[in-house]
């Protein structure tokens, strides 16, 4: 059975880099391979992982830098750390910070441990997903309330006053004051739309867990893609 789901397996040495990519290909993981750090996180810029298997030590970005940038970009992402006892405690600190999902010892006595440890962590990567998903549908749902409010408000004005300019004999003054009061409405009712069609356009990495606070003045531009 073809397992659907990407592992990125980062280290400097190339012969332990391809013992453990060709087994876990050998499970049915799509599986892409990084030297380094910055090696790493130019794959992730271009498809995120469902995984991450990486070396503590490493040239240019190490273990450690690597994970924050990687809590950065994406918080769900399950990064599975392989340390020897040099940078045992920066794997310990990791963890306590809630950057890392779990660690193995290096050298690794059974590739077992590693085949249960990425499914562990996809297993926990799935509901990460559904929860935020969840979390999403709710706050869209209090936007969309939001929305309908700040629409509805305006669009009571706008038939307000047309019924004043369908007034006989009403005077110019007033006349003046109802567009007035209509191109506001309008121009309000433009914004509400623009705010929405933005918030439309969101994606899971961009909604944070701070979603529900999220809020239409703010969103005010295109959502910016991430680093």
């Amino acid at each position: 059975m073809i397992v659907q789901a990407r592992v990125l397996v980062v280290d400097d040495d190339a012969e332990i880099r391809t013992l453990l990519s060709r087994h876990l290909r050998r499970l049915g993981y799509t599986v892409e391979e990084a030297g380094d750090g910055e090696e790493a996180l130019a794959l992730v810029g271009k498809v995120v992982p469902d995984v991450v298997v990486t070396d503590m030590a490493m040239p240019r970005l190490d273990g450690l830098g690597l994970l924050k940038a990687l809590q950065r970009q994406d918080p769900d992402l399950p990064v599975i750390v392989l340390t020897g006892h040099g940078s045992f405690e920066n794997a310990i600190q990791a963890m306590r910070e809630g950057v890392l999902f779990d660690y193995l010892m290096k050298p690794l006595p059974d590739l077992a441990l590693l085949e249960i440890a990425v499914r562990r962590a996809l297993e926990v990567r799935r509901l990460r997903g559904r929860a935020r998903e969840a979390d999403q549908v709710v706050a869209m749902r209090e936007l969309a309330v939001t929305a309908s409010d700040r629409i509805l408000n305006p669009l009571n004005v706008i038939v307000l006053s047309l019924a004043a300019l369908s007034r006989e004999g009403i005077t110019s003054e007033a006349r003046a004051k109802a567009v007035a009061t209509i191109e506001q409405a309008i121009d309000t009712i433009t914004k509400v739309v623009r705010q929405m069609r933005v918030v439309a356009r969101y994606v899971p990495r961009e909604v944070t867990r701070g979603l529900r606070e999220i809020d239409l003045e703010r969103a005010t531009t295109e959502p910016q893609e991430s680093d």
